[in-house]
């Protein structure tokens, strides 16, 4: 695989192209406060975000842009892409035109004059889930890529790479396990079988052999290789989580996220169910870290929005934290509220009767109790798929398993209701 060195950049970068799709429609300005300008020929269902309308020729900002901040790397890649540009302080600015058009979504940013950036040589999706090192292919993979799969978020060790030369842009997320999370793309991969068992969309996946990789590929790109419109629930409540303030993807609650699904959805009534099968799933395996950056819709031409298939799931409560004096101990609660309100302080997670009154109230579900249960025979099945699998440790498993066996009760006490 190639190497791929520091990319020159100016130490100033004041203006960037915004293209969607490919095609230059807009330019993000950088001098004083941020400003989106469209261009004079920029249809309505080209624009750079749902909240973002081509109605109005141009919007300004003191940070940047919701949709745009959406995407910027955090945690272990971040902390990559600053050693590789260590000679000069990076701003978003910078970080947007490191990403060129790789980003989740279909909008892309270039420094005037650019041509625009092509992936490398596509990896062959075969030899990364083959391998029998897996902390050098990532790591060969993140020297070859790092540049060109820059445009994601999220604090796990990750990156993007190509593996088909149809397509302009890296194609395949590829997810290893940091130090404080052992076994994270083993847990990842087992959520997401459950949850395919169950019936809830899911992107494609899969693990490698040796249980330390996993492969996912973008929900963003369609069959035919055209790009998708994506923004996360966080972007869509115009909310700048990156840096300092991403605990906002922490604040507020499921209801709330409810509310912006039936705003943006084409149908919501569809949204709002696989909405409440994608909370109650997090529910019951128990993945504390369903926050706002992980519900999402997608669109094609900006009237069509839908909810994104389930990402970013692992039961959390198999992991340990350390409180101030040292001890250690367990997340026991969701990422958000259930409800809004000053009535809804907890985080706790829901009773079954809660959450099923939830299902009705908030997310129109005539019948919460059958998504329960077919929940509970998706985790079923997968637990036993899990025992034959020799990708994933018996360890893992044994620390899994009466985690969602607790979670089945939901399924039970409901169907006795």
């Amino acid at each position: 695989m190639n190497q791929a060195g520091a990319r020159e950049l100016p130490e100033k970068l004041t203006r960037l192209e915004v293209s969607i799709n490919g095609a230059v429609k807009a330019e993000l300005l950088r001098d004083g406060p941020y400003s989106l300008v469209y261009g004079p020929s920029t249809k309505p269902q080209e624009a750079a975000s749902l909240i973002l309308p081509v109605d109005q020729p141009m919007y300004q900002s003191g940070d940047l842009f919701p949709s745009m901040d959406m995407n910027l790397p955090e945690g272990y890649l971040f902390q990559r892409i600053l050693e590789l540009h260590r000679k000069f302080g990076l701003q978003k600015m910078h970080l947007l035109a490191l990403a060129g058009d790789s980003g989740i979504g279909r909008v892309g940013y270039h420094m005037l004059g650019e041509a625009p950036r092509r992936t490398v040589t596509p990896v062959s999706r075969e030899d990364i889930l083959s391998t029998s090192d897996s902390e050098q292919m990532f790591e060969d993979l993140l020297h070859a890529y790092l540049q060109n799969g820059t445009g994601i978020s999220g604090v796990q060790p990750k990156v993007m790479v190509p593996s088909r030369a149809t397509l302009p842009v890296p194609d395949l997320i590829i997810k290893v396990a940091g130090p404080d999370f052992p076994g994270l793309s083993a847990n990842e991969f087992l959520c997401l079988n459950a949850a395919r068992h169950a019936g809830i969309a899911t992107p494609a996946f899969d693990l490698s052999q040796d249980g330390k990789i996993l492969v996912v590929d973008r929900f963003d790109i369609a069959e035919n290789g055209e790009r998708m419109g994506f923004e996360d629930i966080a972007a869509l409540m115009g909310l700048v989580v990156h840096d300092a303030l991403s605990n906002r993807k922490y604040e507020g609650s499921y209801q709330a996220v409810s509310e912006v699904i039936a705003e943006f959805s084409n149908n919501p009534t569809d949204d709002l169910r696989e909405f409440f099968r994608q909370l109650a799933f997090s529910v019951m395996i128990r993945n504390g870290d369903a926050h706002l950056k992980n519900f999402g819709l997608r669109y094609q031409s900006g009237d069509d929005g839908a909810l994104a298939p389930m990402f970013d799931v692992v039961t959390t409560a198999i992991y340990t934290f350390e409180r101030p004096g040292g001890i250690q101990d367990v997340d026991r609660t969701m990422a958000l509220k259930l409800r809004r309100g000053r009535a809804s302080r907890s985080r706790a997670y829901p009773t079954t009767d809660e959450l099923m009154t939830f299902g009705r109230d908030v997310c129109r579900v005539t019948r919460p109790q059958d998504d329960l249960a077919r929940i509970a025979e998706g985790m079923t099945k997968a637990l036993a798929d899990a025992r034959t699998d020799q990708r994933i440790p018996a360890a893992l498993v044994n620390q899994i398993q009466p985690i969602w066996e607790d979670g089945l009760r939901y399924a039970s006490e409901a169907a006795r209701n």
